[in-house]
């Protein structure tokens, strides 16, 4: 039996939250450090997303889709700890590390984004991405934000039980199949691509780091700063709309490409709360 004293003990404790990255270790770490990192959480997010396969086959298909959201979310943080690999020693001691490791949806939301964009095929992401035309990329932004805001729903309600506006109980057991069948076979689709994380983190830091990738981590910084406290998944899809925005417009691609267009996506622009 836990009595008040033992509690206490439990408060007092000085080992970290399961779950929370150690902060102060990831900003010590080295470059080869912070890469086995990012392959140890790319090798993860293909196992978040066979345990929920295994799930959904049994027909806990709740379950497994909430795995599966979480396998975008954890190949959402590999892609950011490889944004760390590549940034200058200064910008990487200026980074928000909680924001970049902890934030569930901007994880979600990098994840899907970087799918998106053929992410591990040259050249760099962030070459592909100044070079696509504003209304293709806002295009692009605006779907990814979609659907991360409805997996994140999706993978709240299958794993908790609830009570909606009318009052009415919701349990985790009542998502059906046919709901979350088109997202379980999507965030199968974003994660594939983690295995090729480890192929990148061998090159990482080389001298032939892409230019690109080094202007859109200071772009992701910097609206990252922007964005203060705001932890929603429309907040997050707002830090990654900016940093697109940022990185072309200091690349010079909304000169040769066209702007890009944000008013259907001013609504993810609102403070959230």
């Amino acid at each position: 039996m836990l009595t008040a004293s033992r509690l206490d003990g439990v408060r007092t404790s000085p080992r970290r939250t399961l779950g929370l990255v150690d902060l102060r270790a990831v900003k010590a770490a080295t470059r080869p450090e912070l890469a086995a990192y990012a392959v140890a959480a790319a090798e993860n997010a293909s196992e978040l997303l066979g345990d929920a396969e295994l799930l959904s086959g049994a027909g806990r298909h709740a379950r497994g889709n909430s795995l599966a959201v979480l396998g975008v979310e954890e190949f959402g943080k590999a892609v950011s700890l490889m944004t760390l690999v590549v940034m200058p020693e200064g910008l990487r001691a200026q980074a928000p590390l909680r924001r970049m490791l902890e934030w569930h949806q901007l994880k979600l939301v990098g994840g899907l984004l970087m799918a998106v964009a053929d992410f591990g095929r040259p050249p760099c992401v962030a070459g592909r991405l100044a070079d696509l035309p504003g209304r293709d990329l806002a295009e692009m932004l605006r779907q990814t934000a979609a659907w991360a805001q409805d997996a994140d729903r999706l993978k709240l309600r299958g794993l908790y039980a609830d009570m909606d506006q009318r009052g009415r109980i919701q349990r985790p057991s009542e998502v059906t199949e046919d709901e979350i069948r088109k997202h379980l076979v999507q965030a199968i689709q974003i994660v594939s691509p983690a295995a090729l994380i480890g192929d990148l983190a061998a090159r990482a830091g080389l001298s032939d780091t892409p230019t690109e990738a080094v202007e859109m981590s200071r772009a992701l910084v910097s609206a990252l700063a922007e964005a203060g406290d705001a932890s929603s998944a429309e907040a997050a899809a707002s830090v990654m709309v900016n940093s697109v925005s940022k990185f072309r417009d200091s690349s010079g691609a909304s000169d040769s490409m066209g702007a890009l267009d944000l008013s259907e996506l001013e609504e993810l622009r609102a403070p959230a709360a």
